[in-house]
């Protein structure tokens, strides 16, 4: 696949590296050099210094043979007209923008065959505040992502120091749970390292993992292992950063009528947030104030959100909460550099734009019988929801006979309306929804269990 990315930022950046470790043809388009010659520098691309759209420009980076443009400049001006250029001059089949402008995004009919030629919006920020409304829904998980349309669950947690999770094996988590809920460990880190785990790896506390289970048994699970969750409607949330992310947040906060205070720098911002936010208090001063936040009641939060632009602000105002002993910190990062940082200083809770970013990009751009995409940890593990077919090469064989790649394990089934979490003699069915869960070096190989074969048809 020939790809044309706009923008060597850390959301293009990011995806470039994906792409490129799957073989795509990749060229990058930036103004700054400077950026070029870290992507130039970090893998084997070609790149184009110069104004995303212009034709001329865009015919340097060879957009005439291009399957796919991505446009992730920060300008979304700039992104819709590279669009419309790629597509009125070169025929780009595939177009995909990203827009912040939430103007942009409420009309509808603004993108289209006969309107704006892309035919997807990436929004960094959306993505990220559906990644923090999950953690907020399942409060005492470090992560919490749906498939199989709301029906399975991969929940991420650190296990706790007197957790029953702690010092036992994985094929004793059902008997340690002591309950029939039926769940399996998917991914496991160990001092950083990450890898889809076999039945003897051993839990220890501070390790974090990914377990899939049916949806609706998530609260029993959380219970079961002792990290309980309160209801949305009783919880007190202090937010810092009434952003872009920060705003699409707190609407679906106030939807939920959860007892929100939101403390924004910038009076301007705050101004704004107040007329657009009808039930939630919005605070306009430096979140770094010690006697601000005691006159909020920090110590007294269930939740506290760092939500600002700046990821300095937001490690350091979360360390803060952490200090008020807040039980539920989720902190928002965009650069990559930081992600082992945090971990070591004890903020479990963190969501990135690019990684959000990166696994919707690439959802969308699967082909075959691939529905959908996502990351796990550091994102070198990642979960395939895909459709088994009557000529799949994953059918008709029990699981424990199946040549499946390394490190590659099948979390989940959605056969019908009941969801099967599967053991060693479990056979998958055609038309069946398989979650798996692959190293990312592994993808491809893992992709082709459920390929379409000429047969089918």
């Amino acid at each position: 696949m020939n790809v044309l990315i706009l923008g060597a930022g850390e959301v293009g950046f990011s995806i470039a590296q994906r792409l490129a470790s799957e073989n795509c043809n990749v060229v990058v388009v930036d103004r700054d050099p400077q950026l070029l010659n870290k992507v130039a520098d970090c893998m084997d691309v070609k790149t184009v210094c110069g104004h995303a759209s212009l034709p001329s420009i865009l015919a340097q980076a060879d957009a005439a043979n291009a399957d796919l443009l991505i446009a992730a400049t920060t300008n979304d001006e700039v992104n819709m007209m590279a669009c419309q250029v790629a597509h009125s001059l070169f025929k780009v089949p595939t177009k995909l923008a990203r827009v912040r402008e939430t103007e942009y995004m409420r009309h509808e009919k603004l993108c289209g065959r006969d309107d704006l030629p892309i035919d997807l919006i990436i929004s960094p920020e959306k993505e990220a505040a559906k990644a923090i409304i999950k953690r907020f829904q399942v409060s005492s998980a470090a992560d919490a992502q749906d498939f199989a349309d709301g029906r399975i669950s991969l929940v991420g947690l650190r296990v706790p120091p007197k957790s029953v999770l702690a010092g036992i094996s994985l094929k004793e988590t059902s008997e340690a749970l002591k309950s029939d809920i039926p769940v399996i460990v998917v991914a496991h880190e160990h001092n950083q390292k990450w890898r889809v785990p076999s039945g003897d790896a051993v839990l220890l506390a501070g390790d974090t993992i990914y377990v899939a289970m049916a949806k609706l048994h998530t609260d029993a699970f959380m219970d079961a292992v002792g990290l309980h969750c309160k209801a949305h409607a009783s919880r007190h949330v202090m937010m810092v950063g009434g952003g872009h992310v920060g705003y699409i947040v707190a609407q679906q906060l106030e939807a939920m009528n959860v007892s929100l205070k939101i403390i924004e720098f910038g009076a301007e911002r705050a101004n704004w947030l107040a007329e657009h936010l009808e039930n939630v208090t919005v605070i306009n001063g430096d979140a770094m104030d010690r006697q601000l936040l005691e006159e909020e009641n920090i110590g007294e939060m269930d939740d506290f959100l760092a939500l600002t632009n700046d990821d300095e602000t937001n490690i350091l105002v979360s360390l803060i909460a952490k200090k008020y002993k807040v039980e539920h910190i989720v902190t928002l990062v965009n650069r990559a550099i930081y992600a082992d940082l945090i971990a070591q200083i004890g903020l479990d809770i963190t969501v990135s734009p690019r990684l959000t970013t990166v696994s919707s990009v690439l959802s969308h751009i699967r082909k075959g019988r691939i529905l959908g995409m996502s990351s796990l940890g550091d994102g070198s593990i990642e979960v395939l929801e895909a459709e088994a077919l009557e000529t799949s090469d994953i059918l008709k064989k029990p699981l424990r006979e199946m040549d499946l790649p390394e490190q590659t394990v099948v979390g989940a089934i959605l056969r019908g309306n009941q969801v099967v979490i599967p053991d060693g003699d479990t056979q998958i069915q055609a038309r069946d929804l398989v979650l798996m869960v692959t190293r990312s070096t592994s993808l491809a190989t893992t992709e082709k269990l459920f390929e379409v074969h000429l047969e089918f048809f």
